[in-house]
């Protein structure tokens, strides 16, 4: 089980768990935003945090964005940030919460233990909390800091000796997909839930990337990631969430597989799921999403609302 870790709570978190806690910044930026998520980065972190870049660890072969890396690449790229197997990762977003799920779910199918995967809840949120010199003073201690000083390189450690696996249960892959929805097993068998926002899923708001159709796959559900936060972006209450879900979905007994625009936000939703009590292990992530299947599925297979 994934945690949360609220920024009030971050002092108290480090003296749990002392020398083995790796911030990890994980934010990525979506190509309309003028953000570079690495030069961020350069200028304010958490104090001795790395830059987890999913833009870089990603498979360089694909057409699709961000795809999976192999479980070499992978554990080469982890290795150069000098993550250890039994490092606790404090994975945050500049953002709030985003493309930090995406970093949290690479990590969980590439062997990390899951109960040392840790959420900031939220980023934002925890440098305000440093605006004020008498609560760092009575907060934040000094590791916990946030570090303005310029940095060059994306970690602070040296290389470390990981060693990754791969759970191919937790993602979907196109050809997997197209037999489940050929066959009808969405529904039925499986749970298929989709992170867009409503517009996108019935088709009546165009896709961003030109060319792409909007619409959705038959039978899939339609939960916007951003319905599962706050409006300062950080997850809403277990409560909420077990509620959100509770509502959403008929039969908790199905195999889930969430999907987005890009396989980005579906993962705030399988966090979310995670959360709310859902078996990770029966929670897959459609990787190419939106992006692969509206290019690759028979016009057919493609659902319009309007």
């Amino acid at each position: 089980m994934i945690s949360l870790v609220a920024p009030a709570s971050v002092a108290s978190f480090y003296q749990k768990h002392p020398d083995s806690i790796i911030p990890v910044d994980s934010s990525w930026y979506m190509p309309n935003v003028p953000v570079n998520g690495y030069h961020e980065f350069m200028k304010s972190r958490i104090n001795n945090a790395v830059f987890f870049d999913i833009e870089k660890v990603k498979d360089f072969t694909s057409k699709y964005p961000h795809m999976l890396p192999t479980r070499e690449d992978f554990e080469s790229s982890v290795r150069e940030l000098g993550i250890k197997n039994d490092s606790n990762l404090l994975f945050y977003d500049q953002q709030g919460i985003f493309s930090l799920c995406r970093a949290v779910w690479m990590f969980e199918i590439f062997g990390h233990d899951v109960s040392k995967l840790y959420i900031l809840n939220t980023y934002p949120s925890y440098t305000k909390s440093h605006s004020d010199p008498n609560l760092v003073m009575k907060v934040h201690g000094s590791d916990t800091l946030v570090n303005n000083t310029l940095v060059t390189s994306p970690t602070p450690y040296p290389p470390s000796e990981y060693t990754a696996t791969f759970d191919p249960f937790k993602v979907v892959s196109y050809e997997q997909l197209l037999e489940l929805v050929e066959n009808d097993k969405i529904g039925s068998e499986y749970t298929l839930i989709d992170a867009r926002s409503a517009p996108r899923f019935s088709g009546e708001a165009p896709e961003p990337r030109p060319g792409l159709s909007s619409g959705h796959i038959k039978n899939a559900i339609n939960i916007p990631f951003t319905d599962l936060l706050t409006p300062e972006k950080s997850f809403l209450s277990t409560m909420s969430l077990k509620n959100i879900f509770k509502n959403k979905i008929s039969d908790d007994s199905k195999p889930v597989i969430v999907m987005c625009g890009t396989g980005v936000t579906a993962c705030v939703v399988r966090c979310a799921m995670q959360l709310a009590g859902y078996d990770s292990s029966k929670i897959a992530v459609y990787d190419g999403s939106w992006t692969e299947w509206g290019l690759r599925a028979p016009s057919s297979l493609i659902v319009k609302d309007f």
